[in-house]
């Protein structure tokens, strides 16, 4: 009060500020400092139960979510476990699209995160769950189960890709997140103090597949599936074809899909081939990218693709 006081005297001092100005000028200082406070508003509390399991008490934008994860996972679980959050940008973005009775499918969906926010956000809506690993997609299957999600999202043990048939995958120890249809060379694994990765094999599945679940519309869709994404797109290409409102939220990792053995400007061609666009996701909305941008960009959690 003190402050805007001795500017009400200035103004009448003759100064050329007005008093209109400045209470725009308070009013967006105090707009931007609650952006901060939603943007940030999530927090946890974990309890360990055992089993190499912990049980985590999330809240994401207001709303609250158990999870339970691995213990002794090095990637996503420690900062998960003492924070709540989890790739911020993207959960804002679901948090600020997502409606009561939205559409999604979860593609590499790990231990849920998404998928139980999807369910929370969407209770009206419908949901598929993708994950290729065995005792990875367990952890999805009861978090969704824990949370009461059931009767809205199911959990299936595949590995989506173009063809429906098995996949043979590689897992990190330790990282199980990183699962990949490529092996890690044995000299990496020993230098991140990791054993080689284990090979396994699993069923594959088509997105144009799941339609019927859906009776014809999908929504959103997540995908993170460490390069394996172009096959992901080309076993969805009626799903695209005939929902023009669909937004895919894609892992954007160069090196990964190069990696997997795609080459980059000819996946980002399949993509325009589809008329999907590419658009990066900003604090305040989305900003359309060409693909020539993209490709200058090292990684993103999540480029948007639409119609």
């Amino acid at each position: 009060m003190l402050k805007i006081e001795r500017k009400i005297d200035a103004l009448e001092n003759g100064h050329l500020h007005s008093l209109d100005q400045l209470c725009r000028d308070r009013l967006a200082r105090i707009d931007h400092k609650i952006d901060l406070l939603e943007y940030y508003s999530h927090g946890s509390r974990a309890t360990y139960i055992g089993n190499n399991r912990v049980l985590v008490k999330a809240v994401i934008g207001g709303h609250n979510i158990a999870y339970i994860v691995e213990a002794d996972d090095r990637l996503l679980s420690p900062w998960f476990i003492i924070t709540g959050s989890y790739e911020l940008e993207l959960t804002n973005f679901f948090l600020q699209n997502l409606q009561p009775d939205s559409h999604s499918i979860d593609v590499g969906a790990n231990f849920g995160y998404f998928s139980c926010l999807f369910a929370r956000l969407s209770p009206r809506g419908r949901l598929v769950s993708i994950e290729a690993d065995q005792h990875i997609h367990e952890l999805c299957r009861d978090n969704l189960a824990i949370n009461g999600f059931e009767a809205i999202g199911t959990a299936l043990h595949a590995a989506a890709n173009d063809t429906g048939d098995p996949v043979t995958l590689y897992r990190r120890v330790g990282r199980s997140a990183n699962t990949s249809i490529v092996a890690y060379e044995k000299a990496f694994a020993a230098a991140m103090g990791e054993p080689p990765s284990e090979a396994f094999s699993v069923a594959g599945l088509r997105l144009d597949g799941l339609l019927d679940r859906f009776g014809g519309r999908v929504d959103f869709i997540k995908i993170d599936v460490e390069g394996a994404e172009p096959l992901v797109l080309r076993g969805a290409r009626r799903l695209i074809e005939t929902n023009p409102q669909l937004r895919i939220v894609m892992e954007w990792s160069p090196g990964q899909i190069a990696a997997a053995g795609f080459e980059l400007s000819a996946f980002l061609d399949e993509l325009g081939g589809q008329g999907l666009r590419l658009f990066r996701i900003e604090p305040d909305g989305l900003s359309e990218m060409s693909a020539a941008d993209l490709l200058t960009i090292d990684y993103l959690a999540g480029v948007v693709l639409k119609r």
